[in-house]
């Protein structure tokens, strides 16, 4: 996920419960005012718990009465609605009542709840405007020429691989193999097809994260420092998408280091992974130690795709 959107969400959710915190301080002051029986209980309940916390702190063995709260609940439900409110009208506001506005689901694995991820899906549709998508692929920008190394023409070889890459967005996470290099000169569409493999997994409901090489070292370092630590998002989205690798700054006991204790860790989980990058084959052995080098050409794990042809940005926009 783009960091922009991150921080935009993070800002959202917080916003939201301050929102639900004012309404439910205004719901609260309401009743007072054209409630009295509903006051007077509430303040008896407020009275009741302040006693279990003192007892609370001075005998170890003291269990809240839960039936005695219970009674203080249903007695005040029962004086809103003898006044016309709702029974539930005190009770916490929140937008999504799944995470409480939080964004996260607590249980056994704690995740990223369903509202969270539609308004992730949704601003970044807004970033990107709609238009890294399978649905949105436009042949038309290749040429139909037929590049060295290939025996069909660009356009055909794209819309191949289009296809290819669509169906292991479609199939994930029972895709084989589990990950993917494409490699190539720049202006092939790498990264169109890394961002159409994200937001198809993002609509379909999981977690993946497209980012730059450089900023996974950028965020591993900051981690490595001790400042921010947001390699979770690294080390547990669905599926991670590091693009433009080789680009990364080449920080000595930083970058390859960290670079193959990420790899390590995600195959480990069984996490998948997809790279793109401009090195060519024998370039990436040469930047990258074996350990690295031999986890991205394992081909029983990772399928290995080379895209050739003319850079397409060097090509005039065919019409509408």
């Amino acid at each position: 996920m783009d960091r922009r959107i991150r921080e935009a969400l993070a800002e959202e959710y917080r916003a939201q419960r301050e929102r639900n915190a004012a309404e439910e301080a205004r719901r609260r002051e309401e009743v007072r005012a054209r409630v009295p029986q509903a006051a007077r209980l509430m303040d008896a309940r407020q009275a009741m718990i302040e006693r279990f916390c003192r007892q609370a702190l001075t005998d170890e063995s003291f269990v809240t009465p839960e039936a005695e709260l219970r009674k203080a609940n249903a007695g005040i439900r029962a004086a809103l609605a003898a006044a016309g409110y709702p029974e539930d009208y005190l009770e916490p506001v929140a937008r999504c009542p799944k995470c409480m506005d939080t964004g996260v689901m607590d249980g056994d694995v704690r995740r990223e709840c369903d509202c969270y991820r539609q308004r992730a899906l949704e601003l970044s549709s807004a970033v990107t405007d709609g238009t890294q998508s399978f649905e949105a692929f436009n042949a038309q920008v290749f040429p139909e020429t037929v590049p060295e190394g290939l025996t069909i023409t660009q356009r055909k070889a794209m819309l191949l691989l289009k296809n290819y890459f669509e169906k292991y967005a479609d199939s994930f996470p029972a895709q084989q193999p589990r990950d993917l290099l494409l490699y190539g000169k720049s202006g092939l569409g790498k990264t169109y097809l890394l961002s159409c493999i994200a937001r198809r997994l993002q609509e379909r409901g999981y977690r993946a994260e497209l980012v730059s090489a450089y900023d996974v070292i950028r965020i591993m370092r900051d981690a490595y420092f001790g400042r921010e630590d947001d390699t979770a998002r690294l080390y547990d989205a669905d599926l991670l998408l590091i693009d433009d690798l080789g680009m990364e700054p080449m920080m000595e006991n930083i970058t390859i280091e960290q670079l193959f204790q990420l790899i390590n860790a995600r195959r480990s989980r069984g996490l998948a992974m997809v790279f793109s990058t401009n090195l060519n084959t024998e370039e990436i052995k040469r930047r990258y130690n074996e350990r690295i080098a031999s986890r991205l050409f394992d081909h029983t794990l990772c399928q290995v795709v080379e895209l050739l042809g003319q850079d397409v940005r060097q090509r005039p926009r065919p019409e509408a």
